[in-house]
């Protein structure tokens, strides 16, 4: 047996948890969480956003990112909130996937599926989000950028 394992051990739990908490955050990798939702209405209709600050086609699917300390679920529902003032129910988690090589970094993409009761009229914030209607699906699919086609798939058919 190694000399350093006791040592490291002994080391470790002198510090205490505030130093041993920064040392495996420093240590281990850490990333952000991507939110992206597809939210229907009473009629089936999807939510369609037009996004402020997206490069390219800026129409898409609500989304943002996990604040500290919130599931996945709340953190839809208050993007949802903020972005359109609407208040989402049943929200749940259709799948995540990391997205090793992205250029904010590691991070990983959850798609979530909710549901708003009718009538669902969207208020854009103005801020964020330039504009948000409830469309129907063939609509959303000629809309939305590339990388939203198939998630409205993947939570509707879940």
């Amino acid at each position: 047996m190694s000399v350093m394992h006791p040592l490291a051990t002994a080391v470790w739990r002198r510090i205490g948890g505030r130093w041993q908490w920064r040392l495996l955050r420093w240590r281990e990798a850490t990333f952000l969480v991507g939110l992206t939702g597809v939210v229907i209405d009473d009629d089936g209709r999807v939510l369609v956003q037009v996004h402020r600050y997206w490069m390219g086609n800026p129409c898409g699917l609500p989304s943002g990112w996990a604040g500290i300390g919130e599931t996945w679920e709340q953190g839809l529902t208050r993007e949802v909130r903020e972005e359109t003032g609407l208040t989402v129910t049943d929200v749940r988690v259709v799948r995540v996937a990391p997205v090793p090589t992205a250029r904010s970094g590691p991070r990983i993409e959850v798609l979530l599926a909710a549901r708003v009761p009718a009538p669902a009229v969207p208020r854009p914030d103005g801020t964020e989000v330039l504009a948000a209607e409830f469309v129907d699906l063939a609509e959303a699919r000629r809309r939305l950028r590339p990388e939203h086609l198939g998630l409205i798939d993947l939570a509707v058919t879940s």
